[in-house]
């Protein structure tokens, strides 16, 4: 009894010597130092010793105000492994883009060529390269007819409009050499002049088109994210491109009464080019099906010989 005594008071005297942590500070064999920094003298009597009910807490780690490197450098390898998987998804949304614009252009396509032939009326679709707009234009001249000639380029809206203009104004001169009015006193009316070239006006004027203004033919936008960027169908002589034309041309994709659909080609390609390196890759490439009213699509810029199909006929 007297030896295990003896080996208690042994291990008090250690930890008297070296000390131990409380709660509200370090006790030493000197004295009490709070976590203040205050030393404070004490007796044997008022000594603190350790009881079942004195809890002790560990030292904060040295990093514990803020993270440590390790930690610093796990989260940026993450942020790095997010955007990595994220940047696929950047094509996935450019694609999943064009196929519902191509789509819908392919849809339209269809549309107007069974409009032209339930009316019975020639429909034209007018595509401007600067903003990626297309529409449905009619006329009521049903005997419009493209001709042999091969256009370098179509006419702007306003080029078509000052044209008529200048037609009506050279027309007058012709009213003119046709001769004046006669009056007939014994059926009281007045005789306009008549010639051949004055009935024949209605034929050998500029055609008249018109935008088809209904629910289910506004404008329809293949911008910003995509544009024309070049086109070409049977009435025109060569390729259309928006680099050569620039923003204000515009081309015209023509549908007959009969059943047909010019044989055309029409890239479309993203509306920001930056990215030349990969343009022709991100260019998607339409051909008309003329006798179908259809339209063929596939990826990339795709060189197309219209006249292949003017030959077999």
């Amino acid at each position: 009894m007297q030896a295990r005594r003896r080996r208690l008071n042994s291990r008090l005297r250690r930890v008297t010597q070296v000390g131990f942590q409380t709660i509200d500070g370090f006790q030493t064999k000197d004295g009490y130092q709070t976590k203040d920094g205050y030393q404070s003298p004490h007796t044997p009597d008022s000594q603190p010793t350790m009881t079942h009910d004195t809890p002790c807490t560990r030292r904060p780690w040295a990093g514990e105000g803020g993270f440590s490197l390790m930690e610093m450098i796990i989260v940026i390898a993450l942020a790095a492994l997010m955007f990595v998987m994220a940047a696929p998804s950047f094509t996935i949304t450019e694609e999943t883009e064009a196929a519902q614009k191509l789509g819908a252009l392919a849809g339209d396509i269809r549309a107007a060529y069974d409009t032209t032939v339930l009316s019975r009326k020639p429909h034209r679709l007018v595509f401007a390269f600067g903003t990626g707009d297309y529409w449905l234009e009619t006329t009521d001249r049903e005997d419009f007819y493209m001709g042999d000639e091969k256009l370098d380029r179509d006419p702007t809206p306003e080029e078509v409009k000052d044209r008529l203009e200048v037609f009506e104004e050279e027309f007058e001169q012709y009213k003119l050499l046709a001769g004046k009015e006669v009056d007939d006193p014994e059926e009281e009316r007045t005789i306009p002049p008549t010639s051949p070239l004055l009935a024949a006006k209605d034929k050998i004027a500029p055609v008249e088109w018109k935008a088809v203004e209904d629910a289910e033919w506004s404008v329809r936008k293949l911008g910003p994210q995509f544009a024309i960027r070049s086109m070409q169908a049977e009435h025109h002589g060569r390729l259309q491109t928006f680099e050569e034309l620039g923003s204000e041309a515009v081309a015209y994709l023509y549908f007959f009464p009969q059943g047909y659909v010019e044989r055309a080609v029409i890239h479309i390609a993203p509306g920001d080019p930056d990215d030349r390196e990969r343009y022709d890759e991100r260019t998607y490439t339409l051909v008309t099906e003329p006798y179908e009213g259809l339209a063929e699509i596939s990826s990339g810029y795709q060189e197309v010989d219209i006249t292949r199909d003017e030959r077999a006929r």
